[in-house]
């Protein structure tokens, strides 16, 4: 038997990996697994050090992928009963890590800072929060800073 040979592509059908998808020629429209998942994740939060550094510390194996806005680097991981995923995209401005929960959960403090904790680095490497929904998560923020603040008894 011979091969089957597989005819080229039309000559006006676009990258099936170029926005806006559904558009133009070509009949197939290609996602990326992250963009096939991440609309369901909760961000929680951006750190300062780049996902690599992150990853190496808890031996963690970074996946490179894309999206629509550009390719991206991404690891995804169970901590504490927390599901997690860290990424950064090639062009982020504002060059921080994205730090998301790929099951949202109520307690999205306690999420980050057990992955702080883990990680062995503290608040100063936050960029960013999104702002707790419970009371008690702002009243446990407001007591560790005031404890990391306080000068030590003597």
């Amino acid at each position: 038997m011979a091969p089957t040979e597989v005819p080229g592509p039309e000559p006006d059908w676009q990258q099936a990996t170029v926005p806006p998808y559904r558009t133009g020629n070509n009949p197939a429209h290609q996602w990326s697994v992250w963009e096939h998942c991440s609309p369901l994740f909760q961000l929680i939060g951006g750190l300062e050090p780049p996902v690599q550094p992150l990853a190496e510390r808890l031996r963690l194996h970074v996946e490179r992928s894309w999206d629509g806005l550009e390719d991206l680097d991404v690891v995804l991981f169970l901590l504490r009963g927390f599901s997690f995923a860290v990424s950064k995209h090639d062009g982020n401005p504002a060059g921080v890590s994205m730090v998301w929960l790929t099951q949202p959960h109520r307690d999205a403090d306690k999420a980050l800072d057990a992955l702080l904790e883990v990680l062995g680095i503290g608040e100063e490497a936050v960029a960013f929060r999104i702002a707790p929904t419970s009371r008690w998560a702002r009243l446990r923020r407001i007591v560790r800073r005031v404890i990391a603040t306080a000068p030590a008894a003597k």
